[in-house]
């Protein structure tokens, strides 16, 4: 989680919609940043996080190892409104990137003004009628004072 969390650090100030794409081929083990500060920062910040996890397999000395992503990575990407997409081969890395290219080009920004500006978390929730479309929405938002509109 450090490095998505160095991540917002550099999209601090930025205007426009904010994505961060974290790669990956095994669990957080590093990390003194939890997964609920990163939520909460992106959240706050309002930062969309894709994320994509990559088996890896390894000998350690006494027999081979297979590693999956970190279990974290799929959480924090639905809060956020992201996708998660774990794969098994490294040839799976070039078509999952042109399809997070493509989805990334054709999202629609809704936005809408909270009843209340509490300072508190929301929970949201975004539906399609359309059979085959996917909604991509954070699942909370948090209602603050100075901010007046709020985009998925």
């Amino acid at each position: 989680m450090h490095s998505t969390s160095a991540s917002l650090d550099e999209l601090k100030g930025i205007d426009g919609r904010k994505v961060v794409l974290v790669f990956t081929d095994g669990d957080d083990t590093a990390s003194k940043i939890g997964l609920g500060t990163v939520i909460d920062r992106a959240r706050a910040e309002e930062v969309m996080i894709y994320a994509i996890g990559l088996e890896s397999e390894y000998f350690n000395g006494q027999t081979r190892v297979r590693t999956k992503p970190d279990s974290g990575l799929r959480k924090i990407a639905d809060e956020t409104g992201g996708g998660y997409f774990e794969l098994k081969k490294t040839s799976e890395l070039a078509p999952t990137f042109t399809k997070i290219a493509l989805e990334l080009h054709s999202q629609y920004v809704i936005g809408f003004t909270p009843m209340q500006l509490d300072n508190r978390v929301h929970k949201l929730t975004v539906k399609m009628k359309q059979a085959g479309m996917t909604a991509r929405a954070r699942r909370s938002y948090l209602a603050a004072a100075e901010r007046a509109t709020v985009s998925k």
